[in-house]
């Protein structure tokens, strides 16, 4: 693995080549700015592995460079690991934003380290099979019900901001102290006939439905503390620490709204009734071990609640 860490303090520089020196298949390259370790990735004839970046640093923050790494050819999937000082968890969720897979907190120790290079030894495995969709790259005359991805795939839908990756977003969820997980809540928001959406549309009109409700849940939500997650079968799992948010219900009317407007004139629209649930929020759980997993389950279920619920009603 080809590691290249970048960081303005010269005794990090030094420490993680000391670290992985014993370490064949890891090999540490440095860059001490943001401009220095873009002039190095061009200059880099196979792309870096994994990216340690620094949140803060002068000329270029490590999340502006995060975000421009993101942009390059090849390093899409890339893990990228930010190393903060910055206890706030604001700092936190911006690099999340900007494509940040992981972060790991100052001071750390060597066993940190080594921890989260393993951690990211994973991401850059799991993230090869990850599909990146984008709408807008989708021929128009693919035929309906054929897809190139399954309905239960974590897809990666492009230009959804606070939209991150699945296992991005279990890494945020295990990490975040007692303090901050206090605050937090995680509900889901599902499309109530994905598997009927799936069906009876085209590549093109499913992305696109799936890109506005993404879009739909970060305009009504319209907080800088959100992050989510596309998890499959017409399902977004999201995460915030916004304590003025409207209750569920009326969370469920205004992202319906939403989606009612962004989706008019999609063809889908005219077979398949385009209707949303919201669960009612969850707070996650305190287990670290089990946290990921049980907190994401009990927020789909309160989802698929939710439908059942409108079902009977109706």
């Amino acid at each position: 693995m080809k590691i290249l860490v970048v960081d303005d303090d010269p005794f990090i520089l030094e420490l993680f080549p000391e670290i992985f020196e014993l370490t064949d298949q890891i090999n540490v390259h440095t860059a001490a700015c943001g401009p220095d370790a873009l002039c190095l990735i061009e200059a880099e004839d196979q792309p870096f592995d994994c990216l340690v970046l620094d949140v803060d640093m002068p000329m270029m923050n490590g999340i502006d460079l995060c975000q421009r790494i993101r942009a390059l050819p090849g390093y899409d999937k890339k893990p990228i690991l930010m190393l903060t000082a910055k206890t706030d968890a604001v700092s936190i969720e911006n690099a999340f934003a900007a494509g940040a897979n992981d972060y790991i907190s100052k001071p750390f120790n060597v066993k940190d380290i080594h921890n989260r290079i393993r951690v990211a030894e994973r991401l850059s495995e799991a993230a090869k099979s990850v599909i990146r969709v984008d709408a807008l790259d989708v021929s128009t005359d693919n035929p309906v019900g054929l897809h190139s991805f399954e309905l239960s795939e974590k897809l990666h839908l492009a230009h959804v901001e606070r939209l991150i990756l699945s296992f991005s977003l279990g890494n945020y969820l295990t990490q975040l102290d007692r303090k901050t997980l206090d605050g937090c809540k995680v509900f889901c928001v599902s499309l109530d006939e994905a598997d009927s959406a799936y069906q009876r549309s085209t590549s093109m009109d499913f992305n696109t439905l799936m890109s506005n409700l993404g879009k739909s849940i970060y305009h009504v939500i319209d907080c800088p503390h959100l992050l989510m997650s596309y998890e499959g079968n017409g399902q977004f799992i999201c995460i915030t620490r916004e304590t003025e948010l409207p209750d569920w219900e009326v969370l469920e009317t205004d992202i319906q709204n939403c989606i009612d407007e962004t989706s008019f004139g999609l063809s889908i629209s005219d077979t398949v009734p385009i209707q949303i649930s919201v669960g009612a929020p969850i707070a996650p759980n305190a287990n670290r071990t089990q946290r990921v997993k049980n907190t994401f389950t009990r927020a789909i279920s309160r989802a698929d609640m939710r439908r059942s619920t409108k079902v009977v009603a109706a």
